[in-house]
């Protein structure tokens, strides 16, 4: 009897024990959930442009949490773009990706994280002969941003099919949207644009073609394995190592939001004429051939190598003198 009551007091102390130990894990739990996370201030920002699109969708859901707040700002000219890449307080900027090598060599302490934006470059007439790039011999091709990735690519293509600028072929500058539209209301038969300019000059005037992908014309130059890497996202090395975790967040979150923006054509109109300006109807059309498709910088270096070296061949200020090394890019 004695016996059997010992045992039964046991039980009792060890159930007691083991439901304290329960209660005191239980309250350890609530007082970690109940700790906030201190709050982080960032500042996102990007062109009226398919880099940017992404980051709508990501503060839309706070995709970087609720202690996460974020301060978006768009950039409008190369002079506004320096002075926030030179800024220790941005965190996420969203960058064409020889401007990106052009500031770090220029020592501007940044990572180039992911390339999200590829191609998105395209040659359009609304000359029904105009079907090779011989057939553009003593024409007038319209280019936006001189000096810049368009007018160099373009140029490098023209040479690579026999065709001097000045000599064979007359170059002449405007802006994407004056360009588009131009050649919407056919002022002009010849243009290079980007998208969604392209798709907005062929609103409305179904003359108007596209006769070069410049990502199709590329390949068949270098190689069906390169493509054409076009913009991406920098961060300053300053916030990679002070939270490295939030950046590791941020990649993992970029690549969900751009998927969902391809998937989802119509809210991301939406969102883009909520935060841009620009033209939901316009934007939804333009979603498939906007180039979206993410990938890490590191993953992309053979691509972005092709495409610097090029670059530095034909104006080697536009990547800064050389290409980057190793440092520029960002590695989890």
């Amino acid at each position: 009897m004695k016996k059997k009551s010992i045992l039964i007091l046991i039980a009792i102390l060890c159930s007691a024990m083991i439901f304290g130990c329960s209660q005191s894990q239980n309250k350890d739990k609530e007082i970690i959930n109940e700790t906030p996370k201190e709050e982080i201030s960032i500042i996102m920002s990007g062109p009226k442009a398919p880099p940017t699109f992404p980051l709508l969708r990501m503060m839309e859901t706070n995709a970087l949490g609720e202690h996460v707040k974020i301060d978006f700002k768009i950039w409008n000219s190369v002079e506004e773009l320096l002075a926030m890449a030179t800024g220790s307080e941005h965190g996420f900027l969203a960058v064409p990706v020889n401007t990106a090598a052009k500031l770090y060599n220029k020592g501007v302490d940044i990572k180039l994280t992911n390339v999200n934006t590829w191609g998105v470059m395209y040659l359009s007439t609304t000359d029904p002969k105009c079907n090779q790039w011989e057939d553009l011999r003593g024409k007038k091709l319209y280019i936006p941003f001189k000096s810049a990735p368009p007018d160099i690519v373009t140029q490098y293509l023209l040479k690579e099919h026999g065709l001097e600028v000045g000599k064979d072929i007359k170059i002449i500058y405007s802006t994407p949207s004056e360009i588009a539209q131009m050649v919407k209301a056919e002022e002009i038969e010849y243009a290079m644009n980007i998208e969604p300019f392209i798709t907005a000059s062929k609103i409305d005037n179904k003359k108007v073609r596209v006769i070069f992908d410049y990502m199709d014309e590329w390949k068949k130059i270098k190689g069906t394995e390169y493509d054409i890497p076009n913009a991406g996202i920098v961060i300053n090395n300053k916030l990679l190592k002070e939270n490295k975790e939030l950046v590791t967040l941020f990649e993992e979150e970029y690549e969900k939001a751009l998927i969902w923006t391809l998937k989802n054509p119509k809210e991301s109109g939406e969102l883009v004429e909520k935060y841009l300006g620009l033209n939901k109807d316009l934007i939804e059309k333009a979603i498939p051939t906007l180039g979206l498709n993410y990938k890490q910088s590191n993953d992309g270096k053979k691509d972005l190598n092709e495409y610097y070296e090029t670059l530095l061949n034909f104006k080697a200020d536009s990547i800064g003198g050389k290409t980057p090394n190793e440092s520029f890019y960002y590695e989890k």
